[in-house]
């Protein structure tokens, strides 16, 4: 059943609260009163108490003293990794809360570690103290009391009634979008300073089926995305824009680090197919004023309210590392585009910020840095002309059909079709491409063959004892009894041979062993297959 959770310092709003709770089960869902009050005792029941919300969360306040003050900060922090927790194990429906200027930093605190797309309601008489969480992307309505909510009368009770059933009515739009067939969606960073590239992102993607939002402006612009990937909504990311890494890097104004992350985090926990670009790297934006000393002499033009400084050939290659730190860590395909004609239209030839030497060293380090199995694009084209947006099109249309593919094919291994999708995309993350030329004899990075092979492209043919005895196709996957029987030292009595122009995913014995280490889940599917004493290839 849906939970909508229902919290506040129930010392002083205790009986709103439970009259919120009881609306709440009375409309069929459940509800769970979760008490944050700072000093006093709640006034009624709740389903957590402080003490156990506290010690939930781990926060060292969940052991003090009844009559000390816990920190409103410490609180919403405890809320927040509780409501967080419930979102993980798709137990969250919604959230309501009604309070005063504690009452809403607490909410503030709380909501601001979930994503986008969990609906709530705050009712309070201070709503100007919600403004910062309303404009950061978050699912939040807030319904303005005239007096303070804390008694249950005829001011009070009517503006109640209406937040329950709006969250209600909220949470049942959520229930019934999940099952519309919505088209996919795609989240795509731009850079603002030509929005054509913008419009031809979105005609090229929506002519493919996919719905397409677009996040323009830099760092808040980023939160949102990271926040909308994380909530599991996109299928999908084409970052065209990473100019966020710049300000995080060297403190820029417009750093875009968020309670769900930094910046290409949220794509590469979830395993999302991903086109990240260089765009937006050759700037940071800088306030007003003095220009500090390590941006002196350089080139610096006016924006708005900003300046932006020419980022230099060492920053560069820090923001290049930083990047591809964090790309060696997704979970699914993603390739990298890299505009060697400037990585903005401010970079372009004849503009105040072309600068060749930094952009090659960014290009350099970014690329010398990532892990092995990444696609590298370098392109004779600034990030903004419309070949290159074109070609970054493509290449994510790619590998979302590599995404699918990829776990369509570990799905048909015995042990692998009944594991979380999480382990299925981490697996996935090991397997190593193998380009083959038609004739060619399959040899993988471990010596031998034996090992999980997932025929992407081509045909190959298996040989035994120097005769075919089967044929392998696009969407194959052979070896599974190898994987794990094979971690004895057994080699394979089979050989593979391309049959024409090829390309395997390999998964070797050893990597597979290791990972099994780390993932209980796994070994625990292998045995229950092994106990039936069935076993198919």
């Amino acid at each position: 059943m849906p939970t909508i959770v229902v919290f506040g310092t129930l010392d002083t709003k205790g009986a709103v609260h439970q009259f919120i709770a009881e609306q709440i089960q009375r409309q069929g869902y459940k509800a769970l009163l979760v008490d944050v009050s700072l000093r006093g005792e709640p006034t009624v029941p709740p389903d957590i108490g402080r003490k156990e919300l506290l010690r939930r969360a781990e926060i060292e306040g969940g052991r003090t003293a009844t009559d000390l003050p816990v920190p409103a900060s410490a609180m919403g922090l405890a809320l927040g990794r509780v409501l967080r927790s419930l979102f993980l194990q798709k137990r969250l429906a919604g959230v309501l809360s009604v309070g005063g200027r504690i009452g809403m930093q607490i909410a503030t605190e709380a909501l601001r570690q979930l994503p986008f797309g969990i609906p709530s309601a705050l009712v309070t008489h201070v709503p100007n103290h919600l403004a910062g969480l309303v404009e950061s992307g978050k699912d939040v309505t807030v319904f303005s009391c005239p007096i303070k909510p804390e008694g249950l009368n005829r001011i009070v009770r009517p503006i109640l009634k209406r937040a329950l059933r709006a969250i209600v009515s909220m949470v049942e739009v959520g229930r019934v979008a999940r099952r519309m067939s919505d088209r996919p969606l795609i989240a795509a960073s731009c850079m603002g300073y030509s929005l054509s590239g913008v419009e031809r992102v979105k005609r090229m993607l929506e002519r493919e089926g996919y719905d397409v939002v677009c996040f323009t402006r830099k760092g808040a612009g980023g939160r949102v995305m990271e926040s909308v990937i994380s909530a599991g909504l996109a299928v999908g990311v084409l970052d065209l824009s990473t100019a966020e890494i710049a300000e995080e890097v060297l403190g820029g104004v417009f750093d875009a680090s968020g309670e769900w992350g930094r910046r290409l985090e949220a794509a590469g926990r979830r395993g999302v197919a991903a086109v990240v670009a260089a765009g937006g790297l050759d700037a940071v934006s800088l306030q007003n004023g003095s220009i500090p000393a390590r941006f002196e002499g350089r080139a610096v033009l006016e924006d708005g309210e900003r300046r932006l400084a020419r980022t230099n050939v060492e920053e560069c290659r820090e923001i290049g590392r930083t990047i591809a730190e964090r790309l060696n860590r997704y979970l699914g395909p993603v390739t990298v585009c890299l505009p060697m004609r400037g990585v903005s239209a401010l970079s372009g030839a004849g503009q105040s910020f072309h600068d060749p030497e930094a952009d090659r060293a960014l290009a350099d380090a970014l690329e010398g840095h990532l892990r092995k199995g990444i696609r590298v694009l370098r392109m004779k084209a600034n990030g903004e002309d419309a070949p290159f947006v074109e070609r970054c099109v493509v290449a994510l249309l790619e590998n979302i059909r590599r995404r699918e593919l990829d776990s369509e094919m570990l799905r048909r291994v015995p042990f692998l079709k009944n594991v979380s999708e999480v382990v299925v995309r981490e697996l996935a993350r090991l397997l190593e491409a193998i380009s083959l030329s038609e004739g060619e004899w399959l040899k993988s990075s471990e010596g031998g063959a034996g090992g999980l092979y997932c025929i992407s492209q081509g045909a190959l043919e298996v040989i035994k004892e120097e005769s075919p005895v089967g044929r392998l196709g696009a969407g194959e996957v052979y070896g599974a009894r190898e994987l794990v029987f094979g971690r004895d030292g057994r080699d394979r009595p089979f050989q593979l041979r391309a049959l024409e122009d090829s390309e395997v995913l390999f998964l070797g014995c050893r990597a597979f062993e290791r990972f099994c280490e780390d993932h209980p889940e796994l070994e625990e599917s292998i045995a229950a297959l092994l106990t039936k004493g069935v076993w198919r290839e």
